[in-house]
């Protein structure tokens, strides 16, 4: 029913976004002529039984018109030109010798000829019909029998009058407004082109920057301001390096700076933000292993609306051997200030900038991590009974097992003697906890060969959680520490949790 109606509304035809006018005007006309129809056939059948014949005889004839005037409306979108016009004529028509007949109250259906004259044809259209119907009403006497006095006609000319005026200023209203935006779409469409022109400028220019970045053998690199991971490599990163650039991208900066720490990093984030730049020389490690070294250049930067700082990396040529054998030297001192020297494990120092890191990954990311402190068993008596050569032995071998037992993102480090802790990070249950812990003691208890001898050792586990236990990385280290001496008072070999 409704795609039916909206069929005769518009005569069968579909309007574009730029014939919204013409849309209402098939609305309007098919509307009006509807209604028309209706009531002429009703008027006329009336009548009819009024024996008023001619005045039925011409209700029919107006209304079989107006069923023409919708047909030719049909033809085309042109034939509306024609169809108004028609409309508008049939109306007045109509008009005319009905008030005639009926009185002076049937002059009123003018008001909505006028009505329909300055919404369909416009102000010149519409001043007309307001004149030819005022000079209509004006000789009513030439026509009939009928003597009408001055206030009638001051009554219902001047409420037509007072109409014509009211819609004379809303078309002139409509027409300045529409003048206006048309002017301003005009300034708009012309400051588009002129924004539009200006853009496709920085496009193109921005398209060759983006060419000489990618493309130079300059190592460039930006980097997420919070993780450290890589957001964007440029060529010369992947010629250099050897990696591709999907494998660069799912890796940070210490994967390539393999003596680069959390703590070195934030000192020199401190000093980007401080001096909008920091410099650095370090050594990168290609994917077949080898070594180069690199002066870096860094600052802060958005990517992407992601805080993150953009690193140049010029390699230190050969005229720069002396340089290079420096920052070697460099190296492996800050790789022995920060390793165990017999296990190669992170000892101390820089298992405490990782304990400090952990508790910032999980605080941001709200997970947890356990701290686990291992202590060998009768690790003492290795050392009395076969020599502290048995004993480094034995400390070697306890560090690889540990490495292959936990995972890759997981720290293991030797802090004094033969003790061990150890950083599970991202664990899902306790379960899991325990899991890895029972794996560890089983991993120790193979007996272990020095010098064709066997050797057992064991160790006693405790376990602190973060940031169940506590939020402090000291207290997290004593709460390990006495559940581990829990774990040794029940008998060794086993594993407690704080509380």
């Amino acid at each position: 029913m409704k795609g039916l109606l909206k069929n005769f509304l518009l005569s069968g035809f579909q309007f574009g976004r730029d014939e919204y006018e013409k849309k209402l005007h098939f609305i309007l006309l098919n509307s009006i002529l509807a209604i028309v129809i209706v009531m002429l056939f009703f008027l006329s059948f009336m009548r009819y039984l009024s024996h008023q014949n001619i005045q039925a005889l011409i209700d029919i004839v107006a209304a079989a018109s107006s069923f023409i005037t919708i047909i030719i409306a049909r033809n085309s979108k042109g034939s509306i030109k024609y169809s108004i016009p028609i409309l508008l004529g049939l109306f007045y028509f109509l008009i005319t010798f009905t008030f005639r007949n009926i009185g002076i109250i049937g002059t009123i259906w003018y008001l909505v000829l006028i009505l329909a004259a300055f919404f369909l044809k416009g102000i010149k259209i519409g001043l007309f019909i307001s004149s030819i119907s005022i000079l209509a009403i004006v000789t009513i006497e030439i026509f009939s029998n009928v003597e009408y006095s001055m206030y009638q006609y001051f009554y219902i000319t001047i409420p037509i009058i007072i109409s014509m005026a009211f819609l004379y200023l809303y078309e002139q209203r409509n027409t300045i407004l529409n003048t206006q935006l048309q002017k301003q779409t005009k300034s708009l469409k012309y400051e588009v082109q002129l924004q539009t022109k200006e853009l496709s400028k920085l496009l193109v220019k921005s398209k060759e920057l983006s060419n000489i970045i990618q493309n130079s053998q300059l190592e460039i690199y930006i980097v997420d301001y919070k993780t450290d991971r890589y957001l964007y490599v440029n060529h010369g990163v992947i010629d250099n390096l050897g990696y591709s650039e999907a494998e660069l991208l799912n890796m940070n900066i210490y994967d390539i700076n393999t003596s680069m720490i959390h703590s070195t990093v934030e000192n020199y984030k401190q000093l980007m933000l401080k001096n909008k730049n920091a410099v650095n020389i370090s050594q990168h490690q290609k994917r077949d292993g080898s070594n180069y070294g690199v002066q870096s250049f860094m600052h802060k930067t958005k990517y992407n609306n992601t805080d993150a700082y953009v690193i140049f990396d010029i390699e230190i040529s050969s005229t720069q051997k002396a340089q290079s054998n420096i920052l070697k030297q460099k190296e492996n001192l800050s790789y022995q200030a920060y390793h165990d020297t017999l296990t190669k494990l992170p000892n101390r120092m820089l298992f405490q900038d990782r304990l400090l890191q952990a508790i910032k990954k999980a605080k941001r990311d709200k997970t947890k991590f356990a701290l686990l402190f291992l202590d060998l068993d009768h690790f003492k008596e290795v050392n009395d009974n076969f020599g502290h050569e048995a004993g480094d032995a034995v400390l070697i071998e306890v560090a690889k097992r540990l490495e292959r037992t936990v995972r890759e993102a997981d720290t293991v480090s030797r802090i004094s003697g033969d003790e061990f802790l150890i950083i599970l990070e991202d664990f899902d249950t306790t379960q899991n906890i325990i899991t890895i812990t029972k794996h560890l003691i089983e991993a120790l208890q193979a007996p272990l060969i020095f010098q064709d001898t066997e050797l057992i050792v064991t160790c006693s586990i405790g376990v602190s959680i973060y940031p169940t236990d506590s939020e402090d990385d000291e207290t997290l280290i004593k709460y390990a520490d006495r559940a581990m001496y829990n774990a040794k008072n029940s008998g060794k070999n086993n594993f407690k949790f704080y509380r």
